[in-house]
Formats: C-alpha cells, sequence, structure tokens
C-alpha cells in the first residue's frame, strides 16, 4: 500500500460545552471521560438504555469544559437527540460543528506543512498507523486523496463504520471494540447492564466481526459466505487489495470455529476483530 497520503475524511463533529460537560458525559459514555487527557482522544459507544448502539464515536478533550465527539458522517443530528434526551437541569451545550479533517498516512517527521500547527490524533489499529487532523477550517493540501480512498485502509485494519458493520441493532460486543472502548470501572452509564450482562458470559454476543482475507474478486456486501452447505458469514463491507480481497463481515458464535471457507475456488483465512 503507498505511503505518505493525506486522506480527505467524510466524518460529522458534535462540541459538548459547559460546566458540567465532563460529567455529563461520563454517564451517558461507555468510556472513562475522566481518563481522557487535553489534546487527546478515546473511543466510546453512546448507546440507548436497552444497550443497543446509537453511534460509535471518538471523544477528544479539548479542554476542562469542552470536548470534541466525531463520528461517521450522517450521524450528527442521531447522536445530538439521544444525548438531549438525558440533558436535564445540566450546564452543558450540544452544538453540532462544521469542521474539516484529514487522516495522513507516513512518517510524523513527513507530515504536510499545512498540518504542522495542528495537534494530530493517533490512529492505531492492527494493519494501520496513521494521524488524524481536524480543523474548523477547511484543510487545503495540494495532494490529497478522495473520501472513497478511505474505505480500503479501515477495511483492512478491521474497522467498523456505522451504517454497515454498526446498525441500531448492533450490541458492542458484537463489534469487536469492547476493549478499545468501554471501561469497566468506571461508574454507571446509560446502557450499561447489557455491555456487563454479555461481557459476563462465556458464550459471548450472539455474533462476531469478522475479517476475511483471500483472492479473486471481493464479496458483495450482503452476500453470505457458506461452508459446508450453510451460511456462516455475512459481508458488509469488502474491497480489494493487491493478492485479492480483504472483507469484514459477522460470524454466528456456533461457527465460532470455522476459520477457513472456500469461496469462488480461493481458499479465505477468518479472523475475529
Amino acid at each position: 500500500m503507498n505511503k505518505n497520503l493525506v486522506i480527505e475524511r467524510s466524518r460529522d463533529f458534535i462540541k459538548v460545552l459547559g460546566p458540567d460537560a465532563l460529567s455529563f458525559l461520563q454517564g451517558q459514555l461507555s468510556q472513562d471521560v475522566e481518563s481522557v487527557e487535553p489534546s487527546s482522544s478515546k473511543w466510546s459507544f453512546l448507546l440507548e438504555p436497552s444497550g443497543k448502539v446509537v453511534a460509535w464515536l471518538r471523544i477528544t478533550c479539548l479542554g476542562k469544559e469542552e470536548f470534541l465527539l466525531d463520528m461517521d458522517s450522517g450521524f450528527a443530528e442521531l447522536v445530538k437527540d439521544r444525548l438531549s434526551r438525558f440533558l436535564i437541569r445540566t450546564k452543558c451545550t450540544l452544538e453540532v460543528s462544521p469542521m474539516s479533517m484529514v487522516t495522513y498516512l507516513g512518517p510524523e517527521s513527513e507530515t504536510p506543512k499545512e498540518l504542522k500547527n495542528l495537534v494530530p490524533l493517533l490512529m492505531d489499529w492492527p494493519n494501520l498507523k496513521a494521524l488524524d487532523y481536524i480543523s474548523s477550517e477547511k484543510l487545503e493540501i495540494v495532494e490529497i486523496q478522495p473520501k472513497e480512498a478511505w474505505d480500503q485502509f479501515r477495511v483492512i485494519a478491521g474497522i467498523p463504520a456505522m451504517g454497515t458493520e454498526i446498525t441500531d441493532k448492533t450490541i458492542p460486543a458484537a463489534t469487536g471494540q469492547i476493549d478499545r472502548s468501554v471501561s469497566f470501572t468506571k461508574g454507571c452509564y446509560t446502557g450499561q447492564e447489557l455491555v456487563a450482562r454479555v461481557d459476563s458470559r462465556n458464550a459471548g454476543p450472539p455474533k462476531h466481526l469478522v475479517i476475511l482475507d483471500g483472492g479473486g474478486d471481493p464479496p458483495a456486501p450482503g452476500i453470505a459466505l457458506s461452508h459446508e452447505g450453510s451460511e456462516v458469514i455475512e459481508i458488509t463491507s469488502s474491497t480489494k487489495t493487491e493478492s485479492g480481497f480483504c472483507a469484514l463481515g459477522y460470524r454466528h458464535r456456533s461457527n465460532k470455529e470455522i476459520n477457513r471457507i472456500n469461496y469462488e475456488g480461493f481458499d479465505i483465512e477468518v479472523r475475529e476483530i
């Protein structure tokens, strides 16, 4: 894969401002917001009281009374509406904010000059190390890849997306992002009960996100891959690679031991996120 790339990103942003911003978010997000240091970020789930996912997002601490939530494009209003339902006698505001974001892949020492004055947010994933840069102004960079280019990188890294891997029927444990996005030592937060209950079970969630690598053309999202006559994995995203394809999909826990399948004559490796 090419290095030293700058990719335009399509993200939504919400600013949470006010003296109660920290305590409010601490009671609403699965992440321990109190542990987020200034100018740093962590991933989190925002849940319904039932424990189903409203959004998977990143929270950045901009100051003692100022936080920034960023999420996949098209979900800001949904997140704001969900948070607003619990914004009762709380001294903080929610502002959907138009902002610009790019992802840089390459050595930090070679970061384009247009990004030098911005504080980077580290993207540290298997098969992907990158830096995100967010600005309140449009980031004008000479050589920039279109938004669509990001999809290949995120699929190969196993990063789920809202609307494909994560919907309103998804529970956090199914996504493979519990360790990254959930604190089991913080106090109570909305939707906590289901997260804790599933975590305590040896069986785990009914289905789990997996990543697939194989030859041939990528299977289209929605296709179900079979093994010995039974459907075992439903594809949610896929992309071409130099050796064939990489894809994300959900495998039922009853098929957990199936780590290799055949698809259109090619041997496909399957592993959990």
